[in-house]
C-alpha cells in the first residue's frame, strides 16, 4: 500500500536531509509551504495521518505520532477497511 506525505510548512532542504536520515518510506511527496492543506482539511497539528479508501472515502484521521500500539490498534485496521471496499 502506498504512503504519501506532505511537507508541511517546511524548508524543502530540510525535509529532504529529515528523510535522507531517517529514511524515506513514501511512494510520494507533495510540498505545502503556505499551509493550505492544513485549513482545508481542517489539521489539528502534526503529525496528522489520514487512511484513504481507493474511492477517496477517509477511513481514518488521526493526529500525533504513530506507536506500535497505535499502528496496530488504530492504523492497521482502518486499512484493512480501506482494503475491504
Amino acid at each position: 500500500m502506498p504512503i504519501y506525505g506532505i511537507n508541511y510548512k517546511d524548508d524543502a532542504d530540510n525535509a529532504v536531509a529529515f528523510l535522507e536520515e531517517l529514511g524515506d518510506p513514501f511512494a510520494g511527496y507533495g510540498s505545502d509551504v503556505a499551509g493550505r492543506t492544513a485549513l482545508d482539511w481542517g489539521l489539528y497539528g502534526v503529525p496528522e495521518t489520514y487512511v484513504i479508501a481507493a474511492d477517496g472515502t477517509v477511513m481514518l484521521r488521526f493526529a500525533g505520532p504513530i506507536t506500535a500500539s497505535i499502528l496496530e490498534s488504530t492504523i492497521r485496521p482502518a486499512i484493512a477497511e480501506a482494503e475491504a471496499r
